[in-house]
């Protein structure tokens, strides 16, 4: 029987055929109020709205379309599409269940409903279905693509490269295989082969953002950090808010010390974080004045999207005797020329090997420095883990039997937290390589002192602090003082014979406005005296550089210390400075530690976060808190006051240089007795 509507109908499917979306979507709308269960008209309603880019928007009229339909099966594969593209993937998989069941052994359909439960995490019934289309249909280049994403999520990089080969080879023109395979290569550390098949996908779809934003990290770990930028840029152009795109591009930004207006800025990631988006990694907060509550939040949205609730066993803790060896493994991408790879060379080789056997896992690739080589023969056991996937590497783990299991990387290049959240050892600590929360749930504790994380701020980490005596940070003292040599002459430095020299050698996405508008205002009230920075890329050079004309400051007083092979060489020349200037929101960490060991105060400004509050710590520990500030104005006064009272600072350095033999931030001997305390303790809470 004809609808009384019938003309409606096919002005709506004229409409439709004509892609004139908006028109059909109204028309459908209009016959809806009539009868809310035509059929044709929710279907039309749901393309429309799905067409324009309201995926989520469609899923409704495809429900109650699948309702009162639920046979038809291009009408459920709809529905299963809209599902998934909406992020329902329990949803989907159900839907692609009913799907299957009309249309079984349809590869397509395999794949799809595979993609599903891989969102979901159910990996082995995913592989199940890949394998199942792949039987069924060898050429169809879209399942070894989807099988490569699944193999890749699991870590299985090499195995992963090898499908989306396969996929290519079927399909050479489908640019998100292109960018998936450079993926997987860049977690080989085959960065120039990810830059260029991400560049493969770009020639394919120039208007690819997740391309753009991949191919900015690969670009990153080329040290090209300006041309990352752009491709950041690009990305956030097409789509602003994809996955922690905006913290990589400000990071890139600040790295070159681009301090503009333009969007985005960091007071927008901030809303935009605190609203539950998914806009930066963690890392990239510390350098903000993100608080102790967002970066929290920050590390917690990370770990449930990378590493989501697991049934990970429990690793008992092994069966020893009284004379046996507590086992303990470092686990670090960093252990090379590297701030944490000099400092565990400093420490490892004071650990008591009557009590402790200690392993270190690598998990680069070997570069072959001398930290690295003397880190190879410092640990009891060298164990490489670069290359292997996390079901091989756990394995591995596993057979040394471990007590404990230490991971120096935290949220930073290079980490292998999965390992972690899979359970490696019976306690797992989270230490020295990242300044914040890992807001997960698998760590025993985050290793700490009373000044970097005080008890009224513990409320804004997921682990237990385990506190550490003095300064949880381990200074390196294997350069003594005497090693290096007589004082360099100012000349061999580039820098001025009288001057008054303020130096900070922190990296330069440290470095805020505001703390250069406290240092230029330092400069122009002290006409002799320089700022002597650590030399950087040629664009942050010259973008601090016009910062300093731009406040009135001759931008010639600016001098970058050109980079010197030999630590000690730097060691060394530091003593030429007069006064080490701290930065807010990140510290000086090693930089800070280098200094005072060099005998140069350095004045801080105490943070609320963690990376913020670790110079404090170490000047705390070193007897030396009168250089430890608490407001920006305070900081000011008191750099002025040591640049303009000779005498004074005299007596400061002196007092630090007595320090030195007495104080306990350099007594790394002892610094390793309570760290093995603390350990010892931590094993038997666990008995």
């Amino acid at each position: 029987m004809a609808q009384p509507y019938a003309p409606l109908l096919q002005q709506m499917l004229l409409e439709f055929q004509n892609q004139r979306l908006e028109s059909a979507e109204r028309i459908a709308r209009s016959i809806l109020r009539v009868n809310s269960k035509d059929l044709v008209a929710l279907q039309v309603q749901g393309l429309c709205m799905a067409m324009q880019g309201r995926v989520t928007e469609s899923v409704e009229p495809f429900t109650k379309a699948a309702s009162l339909d639920s046979k038809n099966a291009e009408l459920l594969n709809n529905l299963a599409k809209a599902q998934h593209e909406s992020n329902l993937f329990r949803e989907a998989t159900q839907t692609y269940e009913k799907i299957n069941r009309l249309m079984p052994n349809n590869p397509h359909v395999l794949t799809d409903m595979g993609t599903s439960y891989a969102k979901l995490k159910g990996y082995d019934k995913a592989m199940s279905l890949y394998d199942q289309a792949i039987q069924l249909q060898p050429d169809y280049y879209l399942v070894w693509s989807n099988r490569g994403n699944l193999l890749s999520d699991l870590s299985y990089n090499a195995e992963a490269v090898d499908s989306y080969q396969k996929s290519l080879e079927l399909n050479p023109n489908y640019p998100e295989a292109w960018t998936n395979f450079g993926n997987s290569l860049f977690n080989l550390d085959r960065f120039e082969e990810a830059r260029l098949a991400h560049e493969r996908a770009l020639s394919l779809n120039p208007n690819y953002s997740e391309a753009w934003s991949n191919h900015g990290n690969a670009l990153l770990e080329l040290k090209l950090g300006e041309e990352a930028f752009e491709s950041y840029q690009k990305a956030f152009s097409l789509k602003p808010l994809h996955p922690y795109l905006i913290g990589q591009l400000l990071s890139t930004k600040l790295t070159s010390c681009i301090w503009n207006d333009s969007e985005p800025t960091v007071p927008q990631m901030l809303s935009l974080l605190s609203d539950g988006n998914q806009v930066t990694i963690p890392f990239a907060l510390l350098q903000t004045p993100a608080s102790l509550e967002l970066q929290k939040r920050c590390a917690q949205m990370f770990i449930a999207d990378r590493y989501p609730a697991l049934d990970s066993q429990v690793v008992p803790s092994p069966n020893k005797n009284p004379n046996q060896k507590i086992r303990i493994g470092y686990f670090s991408s960093d252990f090379k020329n590297h701030p944490v790879g000099i400092l565990m060379e400093n420490l490892i080789r004071y650990h008591d090997r009557s009590r402790f056997e200690v392993f270190g896992f690598f998990l680069n690739r070997r570069v072959g420095d001398e930290v690295e080589t003397s880190l190879v023969s410092s640990f009891d056991q060298s164990i490489e883990l670069f290359g292997l996937n996390d079901v091989v590497a756990k394995n591995l783990i596993l057979e040394q039997g471990l007590d404990i299991a230490i991971d120096l990387n935290g949220h930073t290049a290079g980490a292998r937290t999965g390992l972690f959240a899979k359970k490696i050892a019976p306690v797992q600590i989270n230490y020295l390589g990242y300044a914040g929360t890992s807001g997960s749930d698998f760590y025993d504790c985050l290793i700490a002192d009373d000044i970097a994380v005080p008890v009224d701020h513990r409320i804004h980490y997921t682990e237990k602090i385990a506190v550490l005596p003095h300064s949880f940070f381990p200074v390196d003292t294997s350069i003594t003082l005497d090693q290096l040599g007589p004082l360099p002459s100012r000349e061999s430095q580039d820098l001025p014979e009288y001057a008054f020299i303020f130096c900070c050698f922190n990296n330069p996405y440290k470095i805020t406005p505001q703390i250069f508008d406290v240092w230029m205002g330092l400069l122009k009230q002290i006409p002799d005296s320089i700022l002597w920075l650590s030399k950087t890329s040629e664009k942050a050079m010259k973008n601090l550089r016009a910062e300093a004309n731009a406040r009135g400051v001759d931008s010639e007083r600016i001098i970058f210390a050109t980079r010197v092979p030999a630590r000690k060489d730097h060691l060394s020349r530091l003593r030429l400075a007069d006064l080490f200037l701290d930065t807010p929101n990140y510290n000086a960490h090693a930089t800070a530690a280098d200094a005072l060991w060099a005998g140069v105060p350095v004045l801080t400004q105490i943070g609320e976060t963690f990376a913020g509050r670790v110079a404090a710590s170490q000047l705390s520990a070193l007897g030396m808190s009168e250089l430890i500030t608490k407001t920006q104005d305070e900081y000011f006064s008191k750099a002025l006051e040591l640049a303009n009272n000779p005498q004074l600072l005299k007596d400061l350095r002196n007092k630090q240089e007595l320090n030195r033999f007495t104080a306990p931030l350099f007594d790394t001997k002892q610094y390793v007795a309570n760290l093995e305390s603390l350990y010892l303790s931590l094993i038997e809470q666990k008995a």
